[in-house]
């Protein structure tokens, strides 16, 4: 898989950068290319080369719609 085009962060996005592991933020505005997708986070490659992972609960921020929660279960009521 290719990088993606450009895109823009909406807002600062939490995220963990790879391979250390750290917690860092990007900036709203930063500009990132997905590099990877994965369940529903993303790997993100920055203009400066650093590469991090964004976390689902954060996906809005590069334009993806946040994951609905799943429907609690019914019980079948026997």
């Amino acid at each position: 898989m290719g990088a993606s085009e450009p895109i823009t962060l909406s807002r600062a996005c939490e995220v963990i950068e790879i391979p250390s592991g750290t917690r860092a933020t990007l900036p709203a505005g930063a500009v990132v290319r997905i590099m990877q997708s994965l369940g529903s986070g993303r790997t993100v490659a920055t203009e400066r080369g650093g590469m991090y992972r964004v976390a689902a609960a954060d996906t809005e921020a590069l334009g993806f719609r946040k994951a609905r929660p799943a429907p609690e279960p019914t019980s079948s009521g026997t």
